[in-house]
């Protein structure tokens, strides 16, 4: 039992640095391409706040990848690239990242802040595990990282299914006219949704940010 636990958390880390290796090449293709209706990432989550008539503060926070909202705090935190910036990996991490002010979202959000607990947990039972020399509560730090793994991708199929996430997305980028070209690179843009998976193992930073 515990070898193929071993296999499994081996298998997870894999696929996200796979999953990771893509994102970034996603984000170097787009980082490059000039959104032509000149918004930054400011301006294109504050049409998306003001659309959902939410007083949610949109903030500049330094940590590339690290954007995120803070629902606790109505808080959306950009980096400086996303928040200054007018490239189309901006304007689509910033819409991505504000459609989550949604009330109808407010359960996955929640759900975001466990896998993040659930993460720092794993670390500090498999640092204690290696400092102890004990593999059993390794293997449960092992656990721990599988389970966070599991719910950030029922998250990800749930505001796919549940809330026509993908539909919603093209809603807002198409007929808003907030990122153009759109559909040459739509894609791409729509790829940038599994940032979430990509950054599980450091999410948790962004409760202590």
């Amino acid at each position: 039992m515990n070898i193929i636990i071993e296999i499994i958390f081996l298998l997870v880390i894999l696929f996200i640095l796979i999953l990771n290796v893509s994102y970034l090449k996603v984000y170097k293709d787009l980082i490059k391409l000039e959104n032509k209706t000149k918004l930054s990432g400011f301006e294109v989550a504050k049409k998306i706040v003001d659309k959902y008539q939410k007083e949610t503060h949109i903030i500049k926070k330094k940590g590339r990848f690290l954007d995120h909202y803070n629902y606790e705090r109505n808080v959306i935190k950009l980096s400086p690239e996303v928040f200054d910036g007018t490239s189309i990996y901006a304007a689509a991490i910033a819409l991505n990242i504000a459609l989550e002010v949604d009330d109808d979202k407010l359960k996955i959000t929640k759900k975001r802040k466990i896998t993040a607990f659930l993460i720092m947990a794993s670390y500090i039972m498999i640092i204690l595990g290696a400092f102890l020399n004990n593999s059993n509560i390794i293997l449960f730090g092992f656990i721990l990282f599988i389970l966070a793994f599991i719910l950030e991708v029922y998250i990800l199929r749930a505001s796919y299914q549940s809330m026509n996430y993908i539909e919603e997305f093209y809603s807002f980028a198409g007929k808003e006219h907030l990122i153009e070209p759109y559909e040459e690179i739509k894609k791409l843009i729509i790829s940038l949704i599994t940032i979430h998976i990509a950054r599980l193992p450091y999410s948790f930073i962004n409760y202590f940010r």
